[in-house]
């Protein structure tokens, strides 16, 4: 009881010194808070994100050329006007609609043309829908409007011309339903019979209406993610998960610089093992690295507006187990290098390294599908993972998030094993 009481002081007051000398350093704190901060502020600021502010190139630009000039083509931009995350310009010819599109000033152009009041007047309800699978049929051809895009704009032109055609039908449906009828709706082979009364049809007919009603208002909800900023949805976890990882820097100095001193050799011949040795090295860096993610998190909260998810909660494990992994490959790290010099050259590498190829720098969904599956060798992956799920719109997948604090853990248990041996080998 005596020699575990003794154990238990010697690596509490060893934790505690090197705790206290670790908030004495005030480079040790520039480069887990202060440079975190800084590039995630940066990185918004790029992005156009920041307190709420969002910048132009942030907007979908699109010049119209309306060559129809009618009520109905002028509801249709407006429309698309109200539309967030648009920004319309409106142009007199085509050659100005070009120059926008060669300088880049527009992101798409749509083109209203002459024919498209007499291509609306002749369009009939059921030239527009599909009733027997509820499916748009019609497209923008058919209301003589095209959309173009800028060089390599392939996915915007794609995305303008569904939000033009839904527009479109939000401003011809009522007027097309109210001058032919909902049986306009039905196929041409179809026939009323008593088994299948007319109620019956209407309520078909009703149904493409709120299709597309649900699409166009669906299309706005994607224009501007809810659920906090999507830009720091992305860059606080990433940068979070990098940074912490950066704490193999802090602790491989730290033994070097006992090993200088004498220290390590000191408390080896003092009455304790070289386990409480290792717990108390290392625990101060764990705290550290907690208070760290967990600031990044708040500051993200606070300062840039993003979301902690459907349940706030589970950020915890994750916080905890990705500093778990990150300590112990500090350990693993600090008792792998002999000199500062080493520090700069390997574990510098090695952290820059591993953030790029899991994903820290830009969103997983980026990396190509072999880089993602090899990318689950390195425990920044799996933070990654988990901070998706549990930042998520949806309800989160706890099992996902599970799974991804185990293999964490995992990580955590193999670089401490492999430290602690290491430990005893150098000492």
């Amino acid at each position: 009881m005596t020699s575990d009481r003794r154990s238990s002081a010697a690596f509490a007051e060893i934790t505690r010194k090197d705790l206290r000398l670790l908030l004495r350093d005030r480079r040790a704190l520039v480069v887990l808070l202060v440079l975190p901060i800084a590039f995630i502020a940066i990185l918004g600021l790029s992005t156009g994100r920041l307190l709420g502010w969002r910048n132009s190139n942030q907007m979908l630009r699109i010049a119209v050329l309306d060559a129809a000039d009618s009520k109905v083509s002028r509801q249709v931009i407006n429309r698309l006007t109200e539309l967030d995350g648009l920004r319309i310009q409106r142009v007199a010819t085509k050659t100005e609609l070009d120059h926008l599109l060669v300088d880049r000033d527009a992101n798409a152009g749509l083109t209203i043309g002459k024919q498209f009041n007499s291509r609306v007047a002749s369009i009939r309800p059921r030239d527009l829908f599909d009733v027997r699978d509820s499916r748009v049929q019609a497209s923008l051809a058919d209301f003589d409007v095209s959309v173009e895009s800028a060089a390599g704009g392939a996915m915007v032109r794609s995305v303008v011309e569904q939000l033009a055609l839904f527009s479109i039908l939000k401003s011809i449906l009522p007027q097309a339903v109210g001058l032919t009828g909902f049986l306009e709706f039905m196929p041409d082979n179809a026939a009323t019979t008593s088994e299948e009364p007319a109620v019956g049809t209407a309520s078909d007919a009703a149904r493409p209406r709120l299709d597309a009603r649900a699409a166009d208002s669906e299309i706005a909800k994607s224009s501007d993610a809810g659920g906090g900023n999507p830009v720091y949805q992305t860059i606080v976890p990433g940068y979070t998960v990098m940074f912490a990882f950066f704490l193999v820097n802090i602790m491989a100095r730290s033994m070097i610089a006992e090993r200088e001193l004498g220290t390590l050799a000191r408390l080896r011949i003092a009455p304790v093992s070289a386990f409480d040795v290792v717990v108390g090295k290392t625990l101060p860096f764990l705290v550290i690295s907690l208070l760290q993610c967990g600031s990044l998190f708040l500051i993200g909260r606070v300062l840039f507006g993003m979301s902690w998810g459907h349940s706030p909660w589970l950020l915890m494990p994750i916080l905890l187990c990705t500093s778990l992994a990150a300590t112990g490959l500090g350990l693993l790290v600090s008792t792998s290098v002999r000199t500062d010099s080493q520090v700069s050259a390997y574990a510098n590498f090695l952290v820059i390294t591993l953030a790029g190829i899991s994903g820290c720098f830009m969103p997983r969904d980026w990396l190509p599908e072999t880089m993602q599956s090899i990318s689950l060798a390195v425990p920044h992956a799996w933070a990654l993972i988990a901070f998706r799920e549990a930042l998520a719109d949806r309800t989160p997948d706890v099992a996902i998030i599970g799974q991804s604090c185990l293999a964490l853990t995992g990580f955590a248990a193999v670089f401490l094993t492999v430290g602690c041996w290491r430990f005893r080998q150098i000492v």
